[in-house]
């Protein structure tokens, strides 16, 4: 299921360029889409048009690498350690005040890996940021999240790897925290997933298996999809 897209460029408070892919059908709401740390490849284009038709919303995916892409593992985490992450934020923000002036009454983030790290530092940072979706991913250092006061929807995987960043230990850590801020919360694990489980495109399931994960499972997919949907409305 897609929806058509089309390329946009929006300003920074401090005047910076955000190139950004954007679904072109109007809605009262809005979603920020934020990319793996792979890029603004098909899969992540693929994830934001599908949830576009799925939830209802009109999205908006700032290009955080400003158009480079990797294709191996060591290639995005050394695209990752080059992000000015404080910059990727004020990204963020100006893609929510785009959508707002496109229509969009309300405004959430949605994020995936290295994504999901910005959406909480997004949603703790902005008040352009009416909610916050996050898929196995936080950085402790980006923001305080025991001071959130949106609501905030959570997925991290019982078989994630990667440790401090999206592991089950930092997951309990991060929802013990989210918990203490008071925030409405939803925090949602999956049994038998690995890191990257919202990787249903072929590419995807192929470098899922390629970098020893558990196989991607559309059930998984589905039912974070249909929780999506029911926390945007």
């Amino acid at each position: 299921m897609t929806t058509a897209v089309s390329m946009v460029t929006f300003k920074r408070e401090d005047g910076t360029e955000v190139p950004a892919y954007t679904s072109e059908a109007p809605s009262a709401g809005g979603l920020v889409v934020l990319q793996e740390w792979w890029g603004i490849n098909e899969q992540v284009k693929q994830t934001a048009m599908d949830i576009a038709s799925t939830c209802g919303v009109k999205v908006a995916i700032p290009d955080l690498y400003r158009s480079k892409i990797a294709y191996e593992a060591a290639e995005a985490n050394h695209l990752m350690e080059q992000l000015d992450w404080p910059g990727a934020v004020s990204d963020v923000k100006a893609a929510a005040a785009w959508l707002k002036a496109q229509g969009c009454k309300k405004v959430a983030v949605v994020g995936f890996c290295m994504g999901g790290a910005l959406s909480l530092g997004s949603a703790v940072k902005h008040e352009e940021i009416d909610a916050c979706i996050a898929f196995y991913g936080w950085n402790d250092g980006l923001a305080d999240v025991s001071t959130m006061k949106k609501p905030t929807q959570c997925h991290f995987a019982e078989k994630d790897d990667i440790k401090g960043f999206s592991d089950a230990e930092t997951a309990k850590k991060l929802e013990e925290k989210l918990k203490s801020s008071g925030c409405p919360l939803e925090f949602y694990n999956y049994p038998g997933q690995g890191h990257g489980f919202m990787n249903g495109t072929e590419w995807g399931k192929e470098m899922q298996l390629k970098l020893g994960r558990p196989a991607v499972d559309a059930a998984a997919i589905e039912s974070a999809m249909s929780r999506m949907k029911a926390f945007l409305e």
